[in-house]
Formats: C-alpha cells, structure tokens, sequence
C-alpha cells in the first residue's frame, strides 16, 4: 500500500485538478457565475494543475509506472504530455479572461444596460482556449485510464475502468468548485441560486453514476474476485502449514509481548469496501440532496456548510477507491 500511495496521490490530484476545471469552464460557459469568481479560482486551478505535474514528474514519472509489471506501457509515456498541455493551456484561457471585461454574469449585465450584446473576438478566443484545455484534460483522464486498465479482470472491466476516471474527476472537480461557489455566496448574496444548484445537481448526477458503475463493475469482477482470494486463502493456509525455523535471539536483546496487549492488524478489504460506500456514495448522496434543498431556499450558509463535508468525504472515498483497486499491483 505505501508503495502505490504516490499512484493514488497522483490520481486523485489529476482528478481533482481536471474535473474541477470543467466545471468551472461550464459555468463560464453559461455566464452565471461573476468575472472575478472565474478570474480566481482559474488561478488557484492553474497553480494547483502546476503541483499537480511537480509531483507527477517526481512521484508517478514514466519510469516509475514502468516498474510496475500490470500496467500498460504503451499509454505511459502519454501522461506527463497530456498533463502539460492542460496545464499551458490554462495559461491563454486566463489571459483572456483578464483581458475580456464582460466574462461573467457582471459582464453580460453590464452588456445589455449598454445596448450591446456580449459576443466579441476575445469572448471567442477566451471559450476556445476554455475548450481546448478542457479536451486536454480529458484526454489525460483517458490516458490515465488506458494505463491502469490491465488491472481489472475482464475486458468489460477495462472499459469500466476507463470510464471511471471521467466519472471520478466530474464527482470529486465537480464538488470542489461547487463547495467553492456556494463560500462565493457569502459575498455576493444577491447572486442567482441557479448556478449552485447546476453544480449541486452535476455532483449529484456524478456519484448516482459512480454508484451505477461500482455495482456493475462488482457483478464483473465477481467471479474473478473469488478466484483471487481463494488462491490467497489457499497460499496463506500452505504458508502457515509449512514448518518455520525457530530464529536465535539473545537473552539481552529479547523483547516479549505482554499477552494482555492486543495484536493491531490493518483493515480488511471488507471494511475499506464499506467505508467507501459510506464516506464515497451514501453521505454524499444524502448531503448533497439536502445541499441542493438548502440551495433552492436561498440558505447558502448552510449549504456551503453542507458541501464542506460532501469534499471531505467524496475525496476520502476516492483515495479508498484508487487504494483498493491499485492493491493488487
């Protein structure tokens, strides 16, 4: 496990970084979020995308994933590429949202008291350059997928790994800059509730699937599943069987364990599965219901708080996610 944490960090910060920005991108997109929300957390996007590919080129490089024996080594040397392109082409995309002075919902306002519609060349150029770095970050997201699909047990299973890195990214992004918008609100209440609660119902919409795909990737890797842990069971039980030879200690270097002090074994699977489900699917699907509630209300207050709690859970259940299924490299 401590040696695939790196893969996981890596993972989840790709999906976090990737799935966050398009959301964001929708949002400007529609012009219903203010220019200076776009304008800030575009920055924090694109310096967190930045860390993002630092700690990608010194803790999940092309020869580290080579090491790794089960993953595909033809896809490997396409992700520090496709991470890099994202992360320029975030660079035009903020440059001419600086530069466009009726981005947002402030902006297309601002338009229409003046007589003037919100269409201009720099409009253009920013959502082009918008889009294409949303295309790039999805590619990386497929790459990303095609590189770890070798470990599931079926071909069908490989598609449905692929498919969950986008899911992912939509889920743990898309709760990440909603939880950021509705904080938005708490300085600019006048703001239309429509916004978070297109995001609200878009994190929503994103765990229902990844609920959808675990079920179906489960009755996939069924069999394949019982297979593997029957071998297990059977190498454990022959390791057991098998005579030990007695080690040599000395008298003063002998340490004892009390019998009344208790043997700490880690999690099993079982129990890591189960606390997925719950921090990963049934939190986050019940908050997040009574977030976009609260969110119709107008009570922002207390759907910031709730959100607050979805991000927690929805990433602590990713890592658990990537952990589980990167423990059999």
């Amino acid at each position: 496990m401590i040696q695939t944490l790196p893969l996981v960090l890596s993972i989840v910060m790709n999906e976090l970084a990737i799935g966050s920005f398009l959301l964001l991108y929708v949002l400007d997109w529609r012009s219903e979020v203010r220019r200076s929300f776009l304008l800030f957390f575009t920055i924090i996007y694109l310096l967190f995308t930045a860390l993002t590919y630092l700690f990608q080129q010194s803790f999940s490089s092309q020869p580290l994933l080579d090491s790794f024996e089960r993953l595909d080594k033809q896809w490997t040397g396409y992700a520090s590429p496709a991470l890099l392109a994202f992360l320029l082409l975030l660079l035009p995309y903020l440059l001419f949202l600086i530069l466009d002075r009726r981005a947002g919902v402030d902006g297309k306002e601002k338009a229409a008291q003046a007589g003037e519609g919100q269409f201009s060349v720099v409009r253009v150029l920013r959502l082009v350059s918008g889009g294409l770095a949303s295309v790039a970050g999805l590619l990386m997201l497929f790459v990303l997928g095609m590189i770890y699909r070798p470990l599931a047990p079926s071909p069908l299973g490989e598609a449905l790994t692929v498919v969950s890195f986008f899911i992912a990214a939509l889920a743990v992004g898309g709760v990440m800059t909603s939880m950021w918008l509705g904080h938005w609100y708490l300085v600019t209440p006048a703001l239309s509730e429509r916004p978070l609660l297109f995001s609200t119902a878009v994190v929503l919409i994103a765990i229902v699937l990844q609920i959808l795909l675990t079920l179906v990737s489960s009755t996939v890797a069924g069999p394949a599943t019982s297979t593997a842990a029957t071998h297990a069971a059977q190498a454990t039980a022959t390791t057991i069987a098998s005579p030990t030879p007695a080690p040599t200690v000395s008298g003063a270097s002998a340490t004892v364990k009390p019998a009344s002090v208790p043997t700490a074994s880690p999690l099993s699977m079982d129990v890591l599965g189960w606390l997925r489900i719950l921090l990963g699917f049934a939190f986050p699907l019940v908050l997040g219901a009574l977030t976009w509630k609260l969110a119709r209300e107008r009570s922002f207050q207390s759907a910031t708080g709730m959100l607050y709690l979805i991000v927690v859970m929805t990433l602590a259940g990713e890592v658990l996610a990537r952990g589980m299924f990167l423990s059999t490299l």
